[in-house]
């Protein structure tokens, strides 16, 4: 029982900085296309990181196998985001380079969380596109690439969010039926 709680608490931690996460990311994809004027609804092209279709049949574990494969992708291509980046314009501290940084320590804290809920399960795997030598496309590419990167962080993060709720809920019953069934035990004990 004990291990079960302590599941259930890590499961609430994961899902609390699943929220904060998605929220931050959804404020940084909004900073970013403020500060570029780009749009920020879906880019034409789809997404970089895929997914197989997830199915009702799966449970919340499984699921969040395949969202901690996403937001893994998303971690690796936010680092290379951030290098190009960085290279291609000057580097000027302002808030979207703060909120940046605060995804970026987010989403890695996230994955540790994460990672410790499925130390029993299988290893699951993302899509990723392949991430296109802006150099020859010029700049605007390179912007483009980011707003499809950072919609993507948004889309994971709110996925990942709602598996982790998902999960959370299913803990908790778990938890309520134990409850319930080691006081029922306690009752006939001591009768």
């Amino acid at each position: 029982m004990a291990g079960r709680q302590r599941s259930g608490g890590q499961t609430g931690k994961a899902a609390a900085i699943a929220r904060l996460l998605h929220e931050e990311c959804a404020h940084l994809l909004q900073l970013y296309s403020k500060r570029e004027s780009l749009p920020s609804f879906a880019a034409p092209g789809g997404q970089l990181v895929t997914l197989p279709p997830l199915g009702a049949q799966l449970s919340p574990v499984e699921k969040l196998c395949f969202m901690h494969a996403a937001l893994s992708e998303c971690l690796r291509l936010l680092n290379e985001a951030i290098k190009r980046e960085d290279a291609e314009f000057p580097p000027e501290e302002d808030e979207y380079r703060t909120q940046r940084a605060t995804v970026k320590d987010r989403l890695g804290h996230l994955l540790l969380t994460t990672e410790r809920l499925l130390m029993d399960s299988k290893k699951c795997a993302a899509g990723v596109a392949e991430v296109p030598d802006v150099v020859d496309n010029g700049s605007f590419a390179l912007k483009k690439w980011i707003l499809q990167m950072l919609q993507d962080l948004v889309h994971w993060s709110s996925q990942t969010s709602e598996t982790l709720k998902s999960l959370l809920m299913e803990t908790e019953k778990a938890q309520g039926r134990t409850r319930r069934a080691a006081n029922r035990h306690k009752g006939r004990l001591r009768k």
